[in-house]
């Protein structure tokens, strides 16, 4: 477009010429500046960096299911309860194929049943050597295929999984049991652990029929194997136990849920729309669909639930939904994050805005003289945005950098191994990562360009235009907020630092230390004891269904004989050994004792039972007889409450029931001496061999999996802790930069003022106290604010360290002597300065 047609068009785009001679001036004016140019620069990159990290992670979440090539055509199907918003991923087994049958828009379904963990064991006969590795995965039949696009790196997908015991398998399992070898056509021997009541179950022999290509592809379904849905027919009709001649009910292998509308925790479902189908078809068809059949279901949560979906591309990120098998970052956690980085950003921004139009002052004469000379207003205002533009682009260069090592800290962070983030740059990321620096420098620049191309030239050169420019208000506001928002997040990451600190110093109530925690992966619990008690260095060992304070619990119910009375517990089904394990203290009455078998019709109960049964002194309790599972018990003993669930659970410790029951303990808890406990490991380790030549031992540190249960308490101490650190440091630096504006300004004062007498302290003193006042208003502004938030939090803790007014103090002071660091050298400079020199420099 020609020069002459720019008043006559809406948008104006220069000469390529005249671009390349706004850049020029753009970096002159940069190296003229250094010192604001280097605030801006480091500000923004520091700002921007944590942004990138935001687009990385929330990019990484979005590639998952990506290469399903019917993706916006499947839907998972979820269950929710009449008017509430929450959802559970599971559903009665018998839906996807009635849906399939009765719905003509639904082209196809895919079912995953839970079911599959445990181990498939090759024999030595197969000359392969004894080789073992555990499986977890779902049965599904060969419609799998078609809902979904998995592809295989050998076998058919058309035939895999038609056959009754066949499995396909994933590359890795393929590798562990077959090294480079074709797997197809060979077979395993699977043995199912799932049931942690009931001993483990041979399932026989099964077929590989196919092998999972890796293709490095994120999906919301993790699996090890998918066995074929036929397999399921022959697995009802065999008997668990085949042996026990004893046994009233033949008990299936796996339980039949073909009919089964009861069962809502066991199945997921998909469905493949047809093409000319609708989101609204198929709404209306699932409310249709759950007011025909789960109104007529007995269990209670089927009855008051309806069949509702989620788009096969919103799964992962999305929201929080109940009963799945992964754990994912819920879609709020992102809006939360997303909002405090957009904070950061937010100030980053100012800043320049700030330091931009503080600049400006100096500048009144140059933009005065391009006007006069013939430069439009458009002029000036692509001149400012490329020098915004080349600001932002040369922080980006800088926070690819600092992107570096953010990267490397977060994926290093324990959650991770969770949320199994890789946060790979792409062409895709890169590009937003572009148009990203280019909307910043649209936020960060529009105003200043608008702002300091509007004023008259001849009051420009004469400097009089000044008066909007050289007002504090706004630069007094933004100081205050930036400092204010700094101190909320310095006291809030003290304040869960605290809590951390509480967590890992805590009293349990029993005793952790030099307890290892053995996994006893389906052996019986009484030969692992016997064989494990007499080696050197074990002092005890008893066991227990499941670890207290690791977030695992179940209840139960205790009746009173002939009477309508029920109490609800927590349920620990322990080994008469466990409270000399565990140090827990007896405060009344006696410890279980077992007979030969390991069983006792006695139980012990907590402190916390005793008001909840309806007595008020512990003797009361001893000897009352209640009904548990049918059978009579009689309460042996009272012990102290101890800590049961996760200390960040938000739940106190109610009523707990302890009693014996050998086929329900999943771990011996050992306890050992303090010294060379490497050594006495690698003895059990070996002996556990004798006991399960197949699986290796499987062990804990008690005290290292308390501590790890805090972990991600700690993660939070860290994502807050550098929130705070990049708040402070972008406030500090916008607090400096405006400190070289104001004492730079006021040199000729200063001179003058030297030179009638002031001392340097004086000086230092009244160029300081603006912004010591700044300081002080915004702790004044944040200190309460910052105490009614975290308390507001810490109030959903049962167990907390409170907050304290010392830690609001020393949040204040930390964040008062970081802003007088800033000041003071800046103004000291200045107040030494030769007043000679600086008249001369006026």
């Amino acid at each position: 477009m020609a020069c002459g047609q720019w008043e006559k068009s809406p948008v104006c785009i220069p000469h390529k010429k005249m671009l390349i001679n706004y850049l020029k001036i753009g970096f002159r004016n940069l190296l003229k500046y250094k010192a604001f140019s280097l605030i801006n620069i480091f500000g923004l990159a520091v700002a921007m960096s944590v942004c990138m990290l935001m687009i990385l992670m929330y990019a990484d979440q979005l590639s998952y299911d990506q290469f399903h090539k019917n993706k916006d055509r499947v839907y998972r199907l979820v269950t929710t309860p009449l008017n509430q918003n929450n959802f559970r991923a599971t559903l009665p087994f018998p839906v996807a194929d009635k849906l399939k049958s009765q719905y003509s828009i639904i082209e196809e379904t895919a079912i995953l049943r839970k079911g599959i963990s445990g181990d498939a064991v090759l024999s030595k006969s197969n000359n392969y050597g004894q080789k073992y590795t555990a499986l977890k995965g779902y049965f599904s039949g060969p419609s799998f295929f078609k809902v979904f696009s998995y592809s295989l790196a050998l076998g058919d997908p058309e035939t895999a999984l038609s056959n009754p015991n066949s499995l396909i398998i994933s590359h890795k399992k393929a590798f562990e049991l077959f090294g480079n070898e074709n797997p197809i056509g060979k077979t395993i021997n699977y043995t199912d652990r799932l049931n942690e009541n009931k001993p483990p179950v041979n399932w026989g022999i099964y077929t590989i029929t196919g092998v999972f290509a890796e293709n490095g592809q994120k999906s919301h379904v993790e699996f090890d194997a998918i066995f074929s849905a036929a397999s399921l027919d022959i697995l009802y009709k065999e008997k668990r136990n085949p042996t026990d001649s004893t046994a009233i009910i033949e008990e299936s292998k796996i339980e039949n849920l073909t009919n089964n509308w009861e069962n809502d925790y066991q199945s997921f479902a998909y469905v493949l729309l047809k093409k000319n189908a609708h989101e609204n078809d198929l709404n209306n068809a699932l409310n249709q669909f759950s007011t025909q059949n789960f109104r007529k279901s007995t269990n209670q949560q089927v009855k008051e639930s309806r069949l509702t979906f989620q788009r096969l591309s919103e799964i992962n990120p999305g929201p929080v939904v109940n009963n799945s098998d992964v754990i994912t970052l819920p879609l709020f956690v992102y809006y939360i994050l997303g909002g405090l980085v957009l904070v950061i950003l937010l100030a980053s921004c100012l800043n320049y805005l700030s330091l931009s139009m503080a600049r400006s002052f100096t500048r009144l004469g140059e933009i005065g003289l391009r006007k006069v000379i013939g430069a439009r207003r458009k002029d000036l205002i692509f001149q400012f945005l490329s020098e915004t533009v080349i600001t932002v682009l040369l922080s980006l260069l800088l926070a690819n950098l600092f992107l570096y090592f953010l990267k490397e800290a977060f994926l290093g962070l324990w959650i991770n191994q969770y949320l199994k983030f890789d946060l790979n740059l792409n062409l895709y990321v890169y590009a937003a990562f572009f148009a990203f620096s280019l909307m910043i420098s649209f936020i960060s620049g529009i105003y200043p360009a608008m702002k300091l191309s509007k004023p008259n030239p001849i009051s420009m050169l004469k400097k009089t235009q000044n008066s909007a420019l050289g007002k504090w208000g706004f630069r007094r506001v933004l100081t205050v907020s930036q400092f204010a928002i700094s101190l909320i997040f310095i006291i809030t990451s003290i304040v869960v630092y605290d809590q951390f600190k509480h967590y890992m110093q805590f009293d349990y109530g029993f005793n952790p230390k030099n307890v290892v925690n053995i996994n006893l992966q389906s052996n019986d619990f009484q030969l692992v004891k016997n064989s494990l008690k007499n080696s050197n260095g074990v002092k005890e060992i008893s066991g227990c269904a499941y670890l207290p304070a690791t977030g695992r619990n179940d209840g139960l119910e205790l009746k009173k004989s002939g009477k309508q009375d029920s109490y609800k517990a927590i349920d620990l089904t322990i080994d008469q050994d466990f409270l000399k394990v565990m140090e827990i203290p007896l405060v009344q009455g006696r410890n279980i004792t077992a007979n030969m078998n390991g069983n006792s019709d006695l139980i012990l109960v907590n402190e916390a039972a005793i008001k909840q049964f309806g007595f008020k002194n512990p003797n009361e309790i001893i000897g009352q007889s209640y009904l548990l599972n049918g059978a009579n018990v009689q309460v042996a003993g009272v012990i102290k409450d101890f800590t049961f669930f996760l200390l960040f659970s938000g739940r106190s410790t109610g009523p707990i029931v302890l009693h014996t029951n050998p086929t329900g303990l999943k771990y011996a808890t050992v306890k050992i001496e303090g010294n060379n406990a490497n050594k006495i490991i690698k003895d059990l380790a070996n002996k556990w061999k004798t006991i399960d030549p197949i699986h290796p031992l499987q062990y804990e540190i008690y005290e290292d999996t308390l501590a790890n249960t805090n972990q991600g308490i700690f993660d939070l101490v860290s994502i807050i802790g550098f929130l705070a650190f990049l708040a402070i440091t972008i406030a500090c630096l916008g607090l400096l930069g405006m400190a070289i504006y104001a004492t730079e300004r006021r040199t000729k004062e200063i001179g003058i003022r030297k030179i009638l007498g002031a001392s340097e302290l004086s000086l230092n003193f009244m160029l300081s106290k603006e912004f010591v006042i700044m300081l002080v208003l915004a702790i004044l502004i944040a200190a309460p604010l910052a105490f009614i938030l975290n308390n507001f939090w810490l109030n959903f803790m049962v167990v907390r360290q409170e907050l304290s007014l010392n830690t609001i103090f020393w949040g204040s002071f930390v964040l008062f002597i970081l802003g007088i660091v800033t000041i003071v050298p800046q103004t000291y400079r200045i107040a030494k300065r030769n007043p000679v020199e600086s008249l001369k420099t006026e």
